[in-house]
C-alpha cells in the first residue's frame, strides 16, 4: 500500500496532541504500518503526472480531501476513471461529495455532532448509574474517524467484487456524518416509527437491571432483561426474580460488597457481565492477551512499536505487521523506480521539488 503525503508530511506526523518516539509520532505509527511513504508535491504538474501514473497501476486509491480538490487537481473520479477503468476510487469527507454541507470542514467531533451521535449517547439510557448526562459529550476514540475508514473498507472490498464479475472500477462516496448515523440507525428507527423522542425517553425511570454498577474496586457493566438472566442475578443476590429492581437495595450492597473481578468470576458466565477495565488493565487483559490484540516489534529507530491489532482473525491469511510505519519519503525513490522512472530524472524531481526522499533519520528518545 502506497501512502502519498505533501513533501511536510501527512498532519498526524506532526500532531502535536501525541508524544514520540525516535522522532516519530505515535499517532502516525498506528494506521500507518505496512504502507510505503512517496512524496510529491501536488502543486507542481510533474507531481500530478506521477500520481496520474500510479492511478494507472493500483487497484484502489482513497482520498479525504475537502470535495473538489481533487478535481482541481485534475485527479477526479472522471479523470483518473479514463486513465483506469478498473479504478476504485474511494472518497471519505465530512458531509459527502453532494449535498448543502459539501465544502463545510469537518473532524472527529464535527460528525459527532452533526450525525445525531453525540445527542444520542448523552441522553441513551442504560439502567441504573449508568444515566445520560444530558449534557452533549464529544466520545473518546474518535468514532468519526474510525467508523467511515470501516465504511471506506467495507465500500472498496463490495466495490473490487463488482469489479471482478464487469471489469469496471467505480467511485465509492463515504461522509463521516452518514457513518456514524447508519450506526445509530438502530435508536433512531424507533423515533421514525413511534415518534417518541430521545429526550423524553432520557427521562424516564429505568425499568431493567440493564447498566453500570458500582463495586468494591470499581464498575461492572451488566444486561439482565432476558429471563435466563434474571434468573441467574437474582440467584446470586438472593432476591425473588419478581422482586428484582434496578435500584433493589440487595442488589446493590452485593455489588458495593464485592471486587469486579469476584462479581465477574460469579456471573459472567451466566449472564451479560463485564468489570469496566481500564486502558492499563485492558492491555495486560488475558483475553486480549490470547488472541494477539496487542502487536509488539523492535522498530529499527531503537525503541519497541506497540500498537492494537486488526481484531479480524483470517484462517489462511493471518494478520501481522510486516513493515514498519514509514519515514516520510521512505518509498519515493522505489516507487518512483517501479515506475520506470530513471535514477537521473529522479534526482532532477527532487532538485525541482516535486518529490522528496527519506531525509536522515535522527535518533532521539521520546518526547
Amino acid at each position: 500500500m502506497i501512502k502519498v503525503e505533501p513533501p511536510w508530511g501527512d498532519a498526524s506526523r506532526s500532531s502535536p496532541q501525541y508524544p514520540k518516539l525516535g522522532g516519530q509520532s505515535v499517532y502516525f505509527m498506528f494506521p500507518n504500518r505496512n504502507k510505503r511513504s512517496v512524496v510529491l508535491n501536488l502543486r507542481i504538474e510533474k507531481g500530478v503526472a506521477i500520481l496520474k501514473e500510479l492511478a494507472k497501476r493500483c487497484d484502489v486509491l482513497v482520498e479525504n480531501f475537502r470535495p473538489g480538490v481533487m478535481d482541481r487537481l485534475g485527479l477526479g473520479y472522471e479523470a483518473l476513471s479514463v486513465l483506469n477503468p478498473r479504478l476504485v476510487y474511494a472518497s471519505i469527507s465530512g458531509f459527502g461529495q453532494s449535498g448543502p454541507y459539501t465544502k463545510r470542514p469537518s473532524f472527529d467531533i464535527i460528525s459527532q455532532a452533526m450525525s445525531g451521535w453525540m445527542y444520542l449517547n448523552s441522553r441513551e439510557t442504560k439502567g441504573l448509574n449508568s444515566a445520560p448526562s444530558l449534557t452533549p459529550q464529544c466520545l473518546a476514540g474518535s468514532p468519526g474517524d474510525a467508523i467511515p475508514g470501516t465504511f471506506c473498507a467495507l465500500g472498496i472490498l463490495a466495490a473490487l467484487r463488482h469489479r471482478d464479475a464487469t471489469g469496471k472500477g467505480q467511485r465509492i462516496d463515504v461522509a463521516q456524518t452518514d457513518a456514524l448515523m447508519t450506526t445509530i440507525g438502530l435508536a433512531l428507527t424507533r423515533y421514525l416509527f413511534m415518534g417518541t423522542p430521545m429526550e423524553e425517553r432520557a427521562r424516564r425511570k429505568a425499568k431493567s437491571v440493564h447498566g453500570v454498577y458500582e463495586a468494591k474496586d470499581g464498575y461492572v457493566a451488566l444486561r439482565a432483561v432476558d429471563e435466563g438472566d434474571i434468573a441467574a442475578l437474582a440467584d446470586a443476590v438472593s432476591v425473588e426474580q419478581n422482586e428484582l429492581a434496578p435500584d433493589h437495595p440487595s442488589l446493590l450492597e452485593w455489588m458495593r460488597a464485592r471486587t469486579r473481578v469476584e462479581i465477574a468470576e460469579a456471573l459472567a458466565e451466566k449472564m451479560p457481565l463485564a468489570p469496566v477495565i481500564t486502558d492499563e488493565e485492558l492491555v495486560t487483559d488475558p483475553n486480549v492477551v490470547a488472541r494477539g490484540m496487542i502487536v509488539e516489534k523492535p522498530h529499527p529507530l531503537g525503541f519497541t512499536y506497540r500498537a492494537v491489532s486488526t481484531g479480524i482473525g483470517f484462517s489462511e491469511t493471518p494478520v501481522s505487521v510486516d513493515s514498519m510505519p514509514p519515514e516520510l519519503g521512505e518509498h519515493t525513490v522505489e516507487v518512483l523506480k517501479e515506475l520506470g522512472i530513471s535514477e537521473d530524472e529522479i534526482n532532477k524531481l527532487e532538485a525541482e521539488k516535486v518529490i522528496a526522499k527519506k531525509a536522515s533519520s535522527s535518533h532521539g528518545g521520546a518526547s
